[in-house]
């Protein structure tokens, strides 16, 4: 009876494996790949943030794997076209520096650490913010009867984009806690929430002490934007009144006089005081001390945190 080996190593299977992994076509298609990946990753910065393009593309599983084969590739070729050579000198130092750069990358991104280090004129620092993002958590309890606090930090990603609805367990004194992310908006500020049963709101855009700011007046409301007193509705003595009639149509009174420009066409006009007038939407009113432009009509909502534009 003979006896048959069998033999699992196949030499022309790693022939051909070196051949497709070294080879100068798989070089061209990863330059391919890559340009697209990094074009696509500017567009999604554009229209996202940086956040979104490095959980996408940059620290994506699938980018990383370009870079392996980027190295494999490179060094292969080194071998397999003899580089080691004076004559080929030009060709190694530009395989030798792809090969360094993508290390130094992956250097960075599984052992280094990124953030800002502010540093005044003259001063020494020895502390930075991180790059990453950290949700930071207080359990309060009783352990022994004896009050205890729980710090806690998890790392959190959160972006347009993304799924942000992350869920973290935890516990304390062994009785399980979960924190849920029910809502992420990014760019947040305070403002009025679109909603047909709440109150209307007027947005008054103005510059009293020489920076942009935006007011929301309720319906109803006197404010006093600094040191200068708004009312809508609600016909106060010494304020800037705007009145609402039942068919929608908008006046001001004002108990200083001041001008108008109309944005559109840079038209001014004057503003006469202790004068009812038309309300002028989007045109910029000085009057006395104070700036202020009434962009839109008024919305119906509730107040509280919205997107910035």
């Amino acid at each position: 009876m003979s006896k048959t080996e069998n033999n699992s190593f196949n030499p022309k299977l790693v022939e051909q494996i070196k051949d497709i992994l070294f080879s100068t076509k798989l070089m061209a298609l990863l330059f391919i790949i890559y340009a697209i990946a990094m074009a696509v990753g500017t567009f999604v910065e554009n229209s996202f943030t940086t956040l979104t393009a490095r959980e996408w593309i940059y620290n994506a599983w699938w980018f990383e794997v370009i870079m392996i084969f980027f190295v494999i590739n490179f060094i292969g070729n080194i071998f397999r076209f003899k580089l080691l050579r004076k004559e080929k000198i030009t060709t190694l130092v530009f395989h030798l520096s792809f090969i360094l750069i993508i290390l130094g990358a992956g250097i960075t991104r599984y052992i280094g650490y990124e953030g800002i280090m502010p540093i005044r004129e003259g001063e020494l620092e020895n502390t930075m913010l991180s790059r990453e993002v950290y949700l930071s958590t207080f359990i309060d309890g009783k352990i022994d009867g004896q009050a205890r606090r729980r710090n806690q930090s998890f790392p959190l990603v959160l972006s347009d984009g993304l799924d942000n609805n992350k869920v973290i367990e935890t516990d304390f004194n062994k009785i399980p806690v979960t924190f849920e992310v029910l809502e992420f908006i990014p760019d947040a500020k305070k403002g009025i929430i679109a909603n047909p049963n709440g109150i209307k709101h007027l947005k008054i855009v103005e510059s009293g002490d020489g920076q942009r700011h935006e007011h929301y007046l309720k319906k109803g409301e006197v404010a006093n934007i600094h040191n200068t007193l708004f009312a809508y509705n609600q016909t106060t003595e010494g304020a800037i009144n705007i009145t609402e009639d039942g068919s929608g149509n908008f006046s001001i009174d004002s108990p200083f006089e001041g001008q108008v420009m109309r944005m559109a066409d840079q038209k001014q006009f004057e503003f006469a005081k202790d004068s009812l007038q038309s309300l002028k939407f989007r045109s910029l009113y000085t009057v006395g001390q104070m700036q202020f432009v009434i962009p839109d009509m008024p919305i119906k909502g509730v107040e509280g945190v919205v997107k910035s534009d």
